[in-house]
C-alpha cells in the first residue's frame, strides 16, 4: 500500500490543496519467495471519494477508521480532501466552489497523474455525516459519475448550515431526490446507527427514496451513535457491497 499526501494547485479554487491518496500497491505481505515483485500496474485501480464530516478534515477518514486497510484489501484506491464546512456546495461568501472541485476537478487531476481508472463503473463516493449528504448530492446531481454511494449518517436537512456559511443553493435533498426521478442512478448504500441524533432525519431520507422508487440498500444498526466505530463498520460493509467489474474484482489480497 502507498500512502500519498499531495498538494496542487486548484483552478477551481484558486489555491494550492491538500489531499490524501492510498493506492494498494505491494505491502509486506506481497514479499513471498517465487514471486515476480513489480511496481508496474497491471490495470488501472478503481476509485473510492471519502467525504468528510462537517467539523473534519481530509485527515479523519484516515486516521478514525481502517480505510487504508480497506483500500489494500479490496484493491481500491482512496482519496480524501478537506472543504471545510460548505457541505460540498458553491460556497458564495468565500468565493469557493467545492462542488465542481469534487465533480470535475479533483477526478480529472486524479486520474491524469495517477493510475486510476475514468470509468464510471469503478468510480464509487462515500461520506459521513455532512460528508453523506455531499456523497448523496453528488450521486444525485452527477448520476453518470458514479456506480455507486455510500450515505452514512447523513445530515438530511441542512438550510442552517447553508444560511451560515452563504450557500445560496436550495438544494435540501427533497429537492435533489425530485430532480432524479426517472434517473438511471448509482446503488446506494444508506445507514445510520439508531442511537443517532440524526436518526428521525435519516429514517425519512429512506423514506422518501422508497417514496421516490429509489433502490437503495438501508442498514439502521443498534448500539451506535453519530461515531466513528459505527462508520468503521459499515465502510467496511460497504466496500464489500460494492459492484465490481474491474480488473481487480475477482482477485484476493495477494493475487496481483
Amino acid at each position: 500500500m502507498a500512502q500519498i499526501k499531495i498538494n496542487f494547485m486548484s483552478y477551481t479554487l484558486g489555491y494550492p490543496v491538500n489531499i490524501d491518496l492510498v493506492l494498494p500497491t505491494i505491502s509486506s505481505c506481497d514479499l513471498g519467495s517465487g514471486k515476480d515483485h513489480s511496481h508496474k500496474v497491471k490495470a488501472k485501480y478503481p476509485v473510492l471519494y471519502l467525504l468528510h464530516g462537517h467539523g473534519n478534515d481530509a485527515e479523519c477518514w484516515m486516521r478514525y477508521t481502517s480505510a487504508q486497510r480497506y483500500s489494500e484489501e479490496h484493491r481500491i484506491a482512496a482519496v480524501s480532501m478537506s472543504v471545510g464546512n460548505t457541505c460540498y456546495l458553491n460556497a458564495d461568501a468565500y468565493g469557493e466552489n467545492f462542488f465542481a472541485f469534487v465533480q470535475e476537478e479533483l477526478p480529472e487531476f486524479l486520474c491524469a497523474n495517477f493510475p486510476v481508472s475514468e470509468r464510471m463503473e469503478d468510480t464509487y463516493i462515500c461520506g459521513y455525516s455532512m460528508g453523506g449528504y455531499g456523497a448523496l448530492l453528488h450521486a444525485l446531481t452527477a448520476p453518470g459519475q458514479y456506480r455507486a454511494a455510500g450515505i452514512f449518517s447523513p445530515a438530511a436537512h441542512i438550510s442552517g448550515i447553508r444560511e451560515s456559511h452563504g450557500i445560496p443553493e436550495p438544494v435540501e435533498p427533497e429537492d435533489l431526490i425530485l430532480g432524479a426521478r426517472g434517473k438511471r442512478l448509482p446503488d446506494i448504500f444508506l445507514c445510520v446507527g439508531q442511537n443517532d441524533f440524526l436518526y428521525n432525519d435519516v429514517s425519512w431520507l429512506h423514506q422518501a427514496l422508497n417514496e421516490a422508487g429509489i433502490s437503495h440498500r438501508f442498514d439502521d444498526l443498534p448500539g451506535y451513535g453519530h461515531e466513528f466505530a459505527f462508520w468503521d463498520l459499515e465502510l467496511r460493509n460497504f466496500m464489500e457491497w460494492l459492484p465490481r467489474s474491474d480488473y481487480y474484482a475477482d482477485k484476493g489480497l495477494h493475487q496481483i
